[in-house]
């Protein structure tokens, strides 16, 4: 199906979606992906009401809804910005990634709405949000997660983008692992999230040079620095992301005191002072097997090595997180960092700096970031 975007404006072409020719509005194809109309998804959420709004981003507001059969689902209502049309894009990347894919550690998408210049995605209700909420968010959101359910969410996430790295054809590369980003069903089972500023990997491409997206604190120093962009840029997301989720802290932690704590820099301090053991959460007290914790940690670590080549890649990290492969004498090399926006502008521009003068010429990096 080739969808008609009725925004003048927009800068992309109906051309670059094709989910099914066979899918007519309303209908179901094979991969129950469905074309809402505007009218279903304003009675499913009771008119987008605020008792039902969810979430809210920069791309736009979540609601829940409930479909005439009952089906419990999440409706992203994306806010398209004309001069960048950022929320387009947006759109038009979820559906090319997710579309016709599934995964038991991916949301599923169930359809799209475009209605005018207004842009739908549906997808299955996550009942326990996300793990930024329950797992780093505020006190009277959290869950107590046991070892075991950190555990399975970890590998889970694994297999989740080892399948998007190395199963699926074109590979898709996610840009913006975050807990934010993993939602989790009633049974906190985790699902890689927001495909919004995801890239697909075409001709058995390794890399492509890209404007800079995602957050501070889990972006690869690479790719913030030059915008260069490989799967190995997501390995280290999902690096920080493992920090996380072991230790119960969020990337960084500020006090009035001492300022910024990085939870990379951190782990890198405790694994040379030999006592990574001491950044596995507390609320954990003694219940839960110390080696295998260290090891997840160890893992983690070696995501976020400066030194590119050496990270494992996602599949590997699937063996190392399950025991498939023995990393206990393994060696980890220094972290890559990059804390802020200023350190990334400052390190371009050292670099423009640089290539200016071996060239003899004026240069500009044209790496941007949003």
């Amino acid at each position: 199906m080739k969808f008609p975007f009725c925004c003048s404006s927009c800068s992309i072409s109906a051309s670059e979606i094709t989910i099914d020719s066979t899918s007519r509005q309303g209908e179901q194809n094979d991969q129950n992906f469905r074309v809402f109309t505007y009218n279903e998804l304003k009675t499913a959420t009771h008119g987008f009401s605020a008792s039902n709004k969810i979430g809210a981003g920069a791309s736009g507001s979540v609601y829940k809804g409930w479909l005439r059969d009952g089906t419990i689902v999440a409706v992203k209502v994306l806010s398209i910005e004309l001069e960048s049309m950022r929320g387009e894009r947006e759109f038009v990347s979820e559906l090319s990634a997710l579309s016709n894919i599934k995964h038991e550690n991916l949301v599923t998408l169930r359809g799209c709405c475009i209605d005018g210049a207004n842009r739908y995605l549906v997808y299955d209700y996550m009942e326990n949000n996300s793990l930024a909420h329950r797992l780093l968010g505020k006190e009277q959101n959290r869950l107590k997660f046991s070892w075991e359910t950190r555990r399975d969410i970890s590998v889970g996430v694994a297999r989740g983008l080892a399948y998007l790295h190395e199963e699926v054809e074109p590979h898709i590369l996610h840009r913006d692992i975050k807990a934010s980003n993993i939602l989790l069903d009633q049974n906190l089972s985790p699902k890689v999230a927001d495909f919004g500023l995801s890239r697909l990997l075409r001709d058995n491409r390794s890399h492509i040079s890209t404007r800079v997206a995602g957050t501070v604190g889990y972006l690869a120093p690479e790719y913030a620095i030059t915008g260069h962009l490989t799967r190995k840029s997501d390995i280290y997301s999902f690096g920080v992301l493992l920090l996380e989720i072991i230790s119960g802290r969020p990337f960084v932690v500020f006090d009035l005191e001492q300022g910024e704590h990085y939870l990379v820099q951190k782990a890198w301090q405790l694994y040379n002072d030999n006592n990574l053991v001491r950044l596995v959460d507390p609320e954990l007290d003694v219940n839960y097997p110390e080696a295998e914790a260290v090891q997840f940690l160890k893992v983690g670590l070696l995501c976020v090595q400066e030194n590119v080549r050496l990270r494992p890649i996602m599949s590997t990290a699937v063996k190392m997180l399950t025991g498939e492969i023995d990393i206990r004498d393994v060696h980890i090399s220094q972290p890559g960092f990059v804390s802020d926006l200023m350190d990334i502008k400052l390190v371009q521009q050292m670099l423009s700096q640089t290539i200016s003068c071996s060239s003899g010429t004026t240069s500009q990096s044209t790496t941007s970031f949003y």
